[in-house]
């Protein structure tokens, strides 16, 4: 059985934080390392995170000494990870417990079709909105079905160029993803400078090295929506600008 390694950052996230922690503790997948990045959270997050840390051998918690934002801390986890498989999960999410088996069966089953290919897994999920207990809707993932999308059509899908509709199109979104460690490495790096739109970035460097893009098609995550500072106002419009600026060359 592969070491998983499950990672989750956290920033001011004390009303959420446990429940994200407990599904990934739950999982039915046993051989699994936990590590979760403090983001500098000025909330009781840390302390929540340090009682439940103690408590648990699998998890390993880390503080940053000051706020560096949702890629950076992506980065440190990843660089200290010694699993074979990488899983990001959310801090305001809960992950079903079979999240795990499902996006490594997948996957496996996907290089056994295409064998040497880079895989990014995700799958579709529960969406809630804020403070609701019955979910609203479901948001379907890319590639949860053949055929699946990969290469750069993938960075003409996101940029909104007309792309082939035979093809399974669909969601991305960090708090689904799983992927090799040797996929994360050879995309390189979450950009830092990016602290909304990094997953996206990261696809479509990913699309430009040639991956292929899959997922489960179940829902295994319930995402909830939680209001914080750094989604707030314009930040996700500012961020997506700069997204199209970083591939301005590319857009013509």
């Amino acid at each position: 059985m592969n070491l998983v390694s499950i990672i989750i950052t956290c920033f001011n996230s004390q009303d959420t934080i446990e429940r994200a922690v407990k599904s990934a503790l739950n999982q039915d997948w046993s051989n699994k390392e936990i590590i979760i990045i403090d983001d500098f959270s000025e909330d009781n997050s840390l302390e929540i995170l340090t009682k439940i840390s103690s408590q648990q051998t699998a998890i390993s918690l880390i503080r940053n000494n000051k706020n560096l934002g949702y890629p950076a801390s992506l980065n440190k986890a990843i660089s200290k990870s010694q699993g074979e498989f990488i899983a990001i999960f959310d801090d305001d999410d809960q992950n079903v417990k079979n999240r795990i088996s499902s996006q490594i069966k997948r996957i496996l089953e996907f290089e056994n079709k295409h064998p040497k290919s880079l895989a990014l897994c995700y799958s579709n999920r529960n969406v809630f909105k804020t403070g609701a207990k019955v979910y609203d809707h479901v948001a379907y993932a890319i590639g949860r079905k053949s055929p699946e999308p990969f290469g750069e059509e993938v960075a003409e899908y996101l940029f909104g160029f007309p792309v082939d509709q035979r093809k399974t199109w669909g969601m991305f979104g960090s708090c689904t993803l799983m992927a090799r460690k040797s996929v994360f490495k050879q995309i390189g790096s979450f950009d830092e400078s990016f602290r909304r739109s990094a997953e996206l970035d990261f696809a479509i460097r990913a699309s430009f090295a040639g991956a292929h893009f899959i997922a489960v098609n179940k829902s295994l995550i319930n995402m909830h929506k939680t209001k914080s500072s750094d989604k707030a106002g314009n930040i996700p419009l500012l961020y997506s600008l700069k997204l199209r600026k970083k591939y301005i060359s590319y857009l013509k």
